[in-house]
């Protein structure tokens, strides 16, 4: 009896064993608010578990797919964390998080983070004013004495870090921000190009402001902590995995769902 009882604890633990071993998962902490790239409806569940072939039901977005996609291909569940960008980035700092998406660059960061060789999405960063401000803009210079708005926590390129003479405020929301820049309480928003103007348009407010030339660009991409044993190898899983989508003609078909032909 005693060697059955032995035997059956050895089978049970063979298989918990093997269960784990074959349990590949990562940690993603990411914005609910960057639409089109990842956006979460207003009320979402902040941790979920998606599996191999499934996906969220209330969290959207092509960085977001593309992920998805590219760590699925690779036998990877996905545990996912919708969180403030600032607290995202905290949350990967301190190494609760294995990945942060989407990450521009910048010097201060490149300290701290290693980055995925294949980008995820890109960025032009821009100026927003109302619709008759009068400006003469050649580059970040002409907005020497004004009052510029910028979301929280958001990388705008190493130009506008080392830019003198602009008066920074921040802001929570993009919404907030645009907000002000009505008010008159700034004289400008600094926005990424292609996600500001998505957000005008569905909230029917183009016709209120314009964008100045971009005065910079970046591509963004998924980062690790340095200090994570693990950072490198979860970032070139997702490099493997977008190239094959890329292979199979998955990418394609995802950009064609965000943005058309």
């Amino acid at each position: 009896m005693i060697m059955k009882k032995l035997s059956l604890l050895l089978i049970i633990l063979t298989f918990n064993t093997f269960s784990y071993a074959e349990t590949k998962i990562v940690k993603v902490a990411t914005l609910i608010d960057y639409t089109p790239f990842c956006f979460a409806n207003p009320i979402h569940q902040t941790d979920q578990t998606i599996q191999i072939g499934q996906d969220s039901k209330d969290f959207k977005g092509y960085s977001w797919d593309v992920l998805r996609e590219s760590y699925h291909e690779m036998g990877y569940t996905i545990q996912l964390s919708l969180l403030p960008w600032s607290r995202a980035l905290y949350c990967v700092e301190n190494g609760s998080y294995d990945i942060l998406f989407p990450t521009g660059v910048n010097k201060e960061r490149k300290k701290i983070f290693n980055y995925s060789k294949e980008p995820i999405n890109s960025a032009n960063f821009v100026v927003y004013v109302l619709e008759d401000k009068e400006i003469e803009f050649k580059d970040l210079n002409s907005l020497k004495g004004l009052r510029v708005a910028r979301k929280r926590g958001f990388n705008y390129g190493d130009k506008i870090n080392a830019a003198t003479g602009i008066k920074l405020v921040d802001v929570e929301t993009v919404l907030q921000g645009f907000k002000m820049l009505s008010g008159k309480r700034v004289d400008g928003f600094l926005g990424y190009e292609y996600n500001w103007d998505y957000l005008l348009k569905r909230e029917g407010l183009v016709a209120q402001y314009k964008k100045l030339p971009p005065f910079d660009s970046s591509e963004e991409y998924l980062v690790a902590i340095k200090t994570n044993p693990r950072g490198n190898e979860f970032l070139d899983v997702f490099d493997t995995g977008k190239k094959r989508l890329a292979a199979s003609g998955k990418l394609e078909e995802i950009k064609r769902k965000w943005f058309g032909d």
